[in-house]
């Protein structure tokens, strides 16, 4: 199945819209931000891939975990193994640095206004 819209021929009319959106952010009084899961990942919290090996490495050896999200449904043994996945999992998700600058580049954005963030993600801004 073929969409039947035309593909933009450029990106300029797609730098325009972000300069339009970059003056209104420049004129605003006041910002709500609505942010979801599309933020997180383009910030680079990824549940998957290197950055899942990276931390749970051990996690995916004993229990075949394929991503982060499956392994905070599976049924540990015991407390201390549950908490050890969810401590770890808290801390990387929420404490670390974003690996991209996204949600840095965004806070310079509004930084200087009076902002509101609506979000359905646990770690942003």
């Amino acid at each position: 199945m073929f969409s039947k819209r035309r593909a933009m021929k450029s990106t300029e009319s797609g730098l325009g819209k972000i300069e339009q959106l970059r003056e209104k952010i420049e004129n605003a009084d006041a910002i709500v931000i609505g942010a979801g899961a599309g933020l997180s990942v383009s910030a680079g919290f990824t549940y998957t891939g290197e950055r899942f090996r990276t931390y749970f490495q051990d996690f995916i050896d004993k229990y075949g975990f394929q991503d982060m999200y499956s392994g905070g449904f599976y049924p540990f043994e015991t407390l201390q193994e549950q908490w050890a996945y969810w401590s770890r999992y808290i801390y990387i998700n929420r404490y670390m640095d974003a690996p991209k600058p996204v949600y840095d580049r965004l806070f310079e954005l509004v930084r200087d206004k009076d902002y509101f963030v609506l979000t359905t993600n646990v770690g942003c801004i």
